[in-house]
């Protein structure tokens, strides 16, 4: 009977404090306030701001030919952009280093949020911003959110000799953005007398939710534990440790004149016999319009003026972020509350793979994420 009071107890209080940090759809203010975090990658672009001619456009000159001032890509900008976003899902161990034991499961709600920095105009171009009230999208998000927020459910499952499986799933407040992962930890010395409870853990948590970009954060981390029973009755755990995040970041083709159609100008026409005999790739044959009306196969490759256009940022291959791990778990019977810190240790612009990357980050603050979590273990 009081096991089942317990759990009611628990579950009622954790239901109540995630219901006031848990976005509602259709509350608030609306469609006004949609998704103004989401990933705006298309504006975080450059161009030449001192030629004649307009951003993202072309004009014919004098010769005949064509000038362009197209759209390239600000790869840094992209990088600090997604390394804020990678940190705020990077998995956040919420447990001591004493797993649930053989035939042990844990089931948990949690929260965590990241503080993000706009390290000058970076979250302002590079999220979608709040849908204005005549239902048109920003140019730009004029007040980006301080901190990234993570809310969710995790599980934890333990196995025979010291092994342990977890897996999460969480959703981005203010975006499309979920979070899942999963991961194995090992407690070698669990069982023996000992002083301490010792773990070490790897892990994997991605991002979805949008088609723009793909996130991959891989992490490893080294957990020391000690219980201190109180009354027999409430166990209060702290936990330190350390953790290595590695950040992979892929940027899918960006569109950064979404308003234009990107074949305006091709006037395509089809493939002649010739040219699929001689292995036609399926490429656009663009016609050029002549001033006298009149098509002709264009040549420069101008008839596809906004296809240029068209970006890929730079990925990130293992761009590394350490964090150390600081924590405290209270249980009482079967439901538990841990608190958890995670500051960086080292200069983002440090775990960079390469001196290009770390150019690309250089100037990003350090970063906390702060977590919660409450839940029921049996």
């Amino acid at each position: 009977m009081l096991r089942r009071r317990t759990l009611a107890f628990a579950f009622a209080t954790g239901s109540s404090l995630f219901a006031g940090v848990l976005p509602v759809p259709g509350a608030g203010e609306g469609v006004a306030r949609a998704n103004p975090m989401d990933l705006a990658p298309d504006r975080l672009t450059t161009c030449d701001t001192s030629s004649s001619i307009k951003c993202g456009t072309v004009q014919r000159n004098a010769a005949g030919g064509f000038d362009a001032n197209y759209f390239r890509p600000d790869n840094a900008a992209w990088a600090k952009l997604l390394s804020q976003y990678a940190m705020a899902i990077a998995p956040l161990p919420m447990h001591p280093a004493r797993t649930t034991g053989y035939g042990g499961f844990e089931l948990s709600l949690f929260g965590q949020i990241t503080t993000v920095s706009n390290n000058g105009d970076v979250l302002q171009r590079g999220t979608e911003g709040a849908i204005t009230a005549s239902n048109k999208f920003p140019s730009s998000n004029a007040s980006p959110d301080s901190v990234l927020q993570l809310y969710g459910v995790t599980g934890r499952k333990g196995l025979p000799y010291g092994f342990e499986l977890q897996g999460s799933v969480g959703y981005m407040a203010n975006t499309e953005l979920v979070a899942l992962g999963g991961g194995i930890r090992l407690s070698p010395f669990e069982g023996f007398r000992s002083l301490f409870d010792l773990s070490a853990g790897g892990y994997v948590h991605t991002l979805t939710g949008s088609s723009k970009v793909k996130v991959t954060v891989p992490s490893f981390d080294i957990q020391i534990s000690r219980a201190f029973v109180i009354a027999n009755q409430v166990v209060i755990t702290p936990m330190a440790g350390w953790q290595m995040v590695w950040i992979n970041a892929d940027s899918s083709v960006i569109d950064t004149t979404s308003a234009v159609e990107g074949l305006r100008n091709c006037n395509a026409r089809p493939a002649t016999p010739d040219e699929r005999k001689a292995g036609d790739t399926g490429e656009f044959h663009c016609q050029e319009k002549l001033p006298d009306g009149t098509l002709k196969d264009a040549t420069s490759g101008a008839a596809k003026l906004d296809l240029n256009n068209n970006v890929v940022f730079k990925n990130m291959r293992a761009y590394r972020r350490q964090r150390l791990l600081l924590g405290v778990s209270i249980r009482y019977e079967i439901a538990h509350l841990m608190l958890t810190a995670a500051p960086d240790l080292i200069d983002p612009a440090d775990g960079a793979a390469d001196d290009d990357g770390k150019k690309r980050l250089e100037g990003l603050p350090k970063q906390w994420t702060f977590g919660a979590q409450i839940g029921l273990s049996w």
